[in-house]
């Protein structure tokens, strides 16, 4: 029975891996790059062998079925899976040519250069001004009250959030809004100078009107940062990405321009989650 669950599984993902597509981008434009990555918890494997490439100023989606990895993946780009002892990852994930795995990494500085922005918005117990300048007090990145002023607004505006909170930012920053909360921890992470953010489906605790306004500032923020989004809505996938990586039970099925993946994907697979077959 086990043995003919497992033909199952493998006549399903025949033909898989030479339908990834082109996950390689020409070696200038690379930001990331990962090969061969495999991720465990204890003894349960939940990604297989994944190459993918992202690239400079690219904003890439992740979509897929509950539970397929995409967020655990995303997680290895800049280590979070370490605060889970169980978890192991294999393979080569390069970040500017350097293996972040490699033992002499300061994480707390690939975090800073590899920002994450959570799918609840999580703002320190502290003031809105604060939650910005944390990073830079603890990164050291200025010295003086006044640097740090213009460094917190400058985020704030990156953020396009400052209009609203310049005339209250010693105010808590949980006295604000889901939509505001989560754009204030995205001005949070870009307080650092962040080469990469990672969004974990940023927008599924927001409402409609607040999910537009984060969209709108993925693309804006795509000028100067690399971004890879997790995301359930295909909706969104389509809206803000220009390449679009497709996970099913682990395996990254398929990537490519976004529009192809939506349109004419080369995979069964990723034809039947676009189309709603399954997921």
């Amino acid at each position: 029975m086990v043995k003919n669950k497992m033909s199952s599984i493998e006549q399903t993902f025949e033909g898989w891996k030479s339908t990834v597509g082109e996950p390689l981008l020409a070696q200038q434009d690379t930001r990331i790059s990962t090969r061969n990555v495999d991720v465990f918890y204890a003894d349960k494997q939940a990604i297989f062998g994944v190459d993918l490439d992202i690239g400079k100023n690219e904003v890439l989606a992740m979509i897929g079925p509950s539970g397929c990895g995409k967020s655990t993946f995303l997680r290895t780009l800049n280590r979070m899976n370490d605060t889970i002892d169980t978890c192991k990852v294999q393979g080569d994930i390069l970040l500017d040519g350097e293996n972040i795995y490699n033992k002499g990494m300061d994480v707390v500085s690939l975090r800073a250069r590899v920002g994450i922005v959570f799918q609840k918005p999580n703002p320190f117990p502290k003031s809105i001004y604060d939650n910005v300048a944390y990073g830079p007090r603890i990164h050291g990145l200025v010295s003086r009250r006044a640097e740090m002023d213009e460094l917190v607004e400058t985020a704030l505006r990156k953020a396009s959030i400052w209009d609203e909170v310049k005339d209250r930012l010693d105010q808590p920053a949980t006295g604000l809004s889901g939509g505001q909360q989560q754009r204030l921890c995205i001005a949070r992470t870009i307080a650092v100078s962040p080469e990469v953010i990672l969004m974990d489906e940023p927008c599924s605790a927001l409402d409609p009107i607040a999910t537009a306004r984060i969209e709108e500032l993925i693309d804006e923020l795509s000028n100067n940062y690399t971004i890879a989004i997790v995301t359930h809505s295909m909706q969104q996938a389509a809206r803000v990405s220009q390449r679009t990586a497709y996970f099913h039970l682990g395996r990254l099925i398929e990537v490519g321009t976004t529009d192809k993946i939506f349109t004419a994907p080369d995979h069964r697979l990723t034809e039947d989650y676009i189309t709603g077959r399954f997921g």
